[in-house]
């Protein structure tokens, strides 16, 4: 029989979703970056020649966000739920 510890598992989950919106802020600031970036450089990225590597991170960082919070909603949610002793 295993034994798991359900504060450990909270704390985890937590820390997951934590994570994950302190990587979606990244993501926002990564994006005005890349749109800072595609305004000033307008003949050098963008449509016609494709997006640089700030645009590539700003979505990978997007992605990252979306799946670290993903995967700790979906920690906290398994946990069986609390009821109070009579």
């Amino acid at each position: 029989m295993q034994l798991q510890d359900i504060s450990d598992r909270q704390v985890l989950g937590a820390a997951l979703v934590t994570l994950g919106l302190a990587l979606g802020g990244a993501s926002a600031v990564a994006g005005l970056i890349a749109f800072d970036h595609m305004a000033w450089a307008a003949e050098l990225c963008g449509p016609a020649t494709g997006h640089c590597l700030r645009c590539v991170a700003a979505a990978g960082l997007a992605v990252a966000a979306l799946g670290t919070f993903a995967a700790g909603l979906r920690l906290l949610r398994s946990l069986p739920v609390l009821q109070v002793a009579r």
